[in-house]
């Protein structure tokens, strides 16, 4: 009779035109991310059993490195885009949404700029702290023009405004299955560590150059790229607080590298190249396991854009506890599996010396599970139009919870202790945003002109 209700109640919430919509698109990306996931783990697969673990670990840190100076360095342009392109969208004029365009690619071409030059200089700097001889250093520097191919935010907000999550959904199945390929050519030509990371960089190159043709295609189709103009003055008129949201949006992207990829380059730092592959390792599986919440928060926040545009408050909460129930209950059956069956699996697929990431992946899983469940009280707020509230709470959760906890624990427990780290910072994250939603949704609710 439970399981009855349990369902007819499921069966209900879909009857929404939005909640459906949500999951079809967040479906639809998760079909080809499956895939991406498997290539994923049998990339690092071969890469561990090619490499070694400390080698590997050696490998991890120079991508990583390169990923967190691109993601501090860089703009976050699809979340503006998609936060007014919704409006723009509405107007009888033109000119407003290419304005828009024209912004947020300034944006992006602003961040590939100093991306690429903060990694160049900085590798001869920071190299000595993680372990790089003189070699690594140069590969690290070369591997940061990887920068100029993938941080071209645009078009993913294009694609994602235009509901076009079939072609994003194809573009993202291009750089992993590259990747699986070269690295499977280098360990066959017993290629050495600089042999991995070309392999890496052609995939990301070819991954990026394929984003920003099938962006520019759609917008092309799509009419809004008529009689543009490419005059680049006054492009933020009529985008109130643009360059505030723009700058806000771009700090709470970079706190969350921190918890993401920055995580594992701080392990290298604190514990060496080989618990960083631990690490490493640990956060690609946990990853690779609850890739849903991120395919519906990407989903999910153009919705919320919609009906924030439209003032339909009350629908908000509806959404973001639907969600949240499935996607919780999801990720607490994936800890369940984690726990029993982690060691055999991560024996099975990257080998013997790997095992010791099993009680980092339970942690790392347990942390994703909590970010699952609330995972759609982030984008609400965005589309509420206070970007500044996430940031807060990250603040805190980084500054106050994550890194005292990782300095401490790393250096004691290795990726373990990093491990514990994640799940103490999510833990704060899910409390926090919950209260802040809550407040924020009853102030809307209340008066529903207010945040149009």
């Amino acid at each position: 009779m439970k399981n009855f209700l349990l369902f007819a109640m499921i069966k209900h919430w879909f009857s929404d035109g939005v909640f459906r919509r949500i999951f079809k698109n967040a479906g639809l990306m998760l079909t080809g991310r499956a895939a991406n996931g498997v290539m994923g783990l049998i990339t690092l697969s071969i890469m561990a059993r090619g490499l070694g673990a400390e080698v590997f670990g050696i490998v991890v840190l120079v991508q990583t490195y390169v990923l967190v100076i691109s993601g501090l360095t860089t703009f976050q342009s699809w979340q503006a885009l998609i936060r007014y392109g919704a409006i723009s969208l509405k107007s009888e004029d033109p000119c407003e949404f290419q304005n828009l365009l024209k912004f947020t690619m300034v944006l992006d071409v602003i961040g590939i700029v100093i991306g690429v030059a903060v990694g160049y200089l900085a590798a001869p700097l920071i190299g000595p702290f993680l372990k790089w001889n003189s070699d690594v250093v140069v590969y690290a520097q070369a591997y940061s023009f990887l920068t100029l191919f993938t941080v071209i935010a645009t078009p993913i907000g294009v694609l994602r405004l235009f509901d076009r999550f079939d072609l994003l959904t194809f573009q993202a199945s291009i750089a992993p299955l590259c990747r699986m390929i070269g690295v499977s050519i280098a360990l066959a030509l017993e290629a050495p560590l600089w042999g991995y990371l070309v392999a890496w960089f052609v995939a990301g190159s070819v991954g990026g150059i394929a984003l920003i043709v099938l962006g520019w295609l759609e917008v092309s189709r799509r009419g809004r790229l008529v009689n543009m103009s490419w005059s680049f003055r006054g492009l933020s008129r009529g985008h109130d607080s643009i360059w505030r949201f723009s700058i806000v949006s771009n700090f709470h992207s970079s706190l969350q590298l921190v918890t993401g990829h920055m995580a594992v380059f701080l392990v290298g730092f604190v514990a060496g190249p080989t618990a960083a592959g631990l690490y490493k390792i640990a956060k690609d599986v946990s990853t690779t396991l609850t890739k849903p919440a991120e395919m519906l928060n990407q989903s999910i926040y153009p919705e919320f854009a919609r009906l924030g545009s439209e003032a339909h408050w009350h629908a908000f909460p509806r959404l973001i506890l639907r969600s949240g129930a499935l996607g919780g209950g999801a990720g607490l059956t994936l800890l369940a599996i984690c726990y029993v069956a982690g060691e055999a699996f991560l024996s099975l697929i990257f080998g013997a010396d790997f095992t010791a990431a099993s009680g980092v992946l339970t942690l790392l899983v347990a942390a994703a599970t909590l970010t699952i469940a609330g995972f759609s009280m982030d984008p609400a707020l965005y589309a509420m139009g206070r970007p500044g509230i996430p940031l807060q709470v990250n603040i805190v959760a980084v500054l106050g919870v994550f890194l005292p906890l990782l300095i401490f624990l790393g250096d004691r427990r290795g990726a373990d202790g990093a491990g514990i780290a994640a799940l103490a910072s999510s833990a704060f994250i899910f409390l926090a945003m919950s209260l802040f939603t809550t407040l924020e949704l009853r102030k809307r609710i209340a008066t529903p002109l207010s945040g149009v």
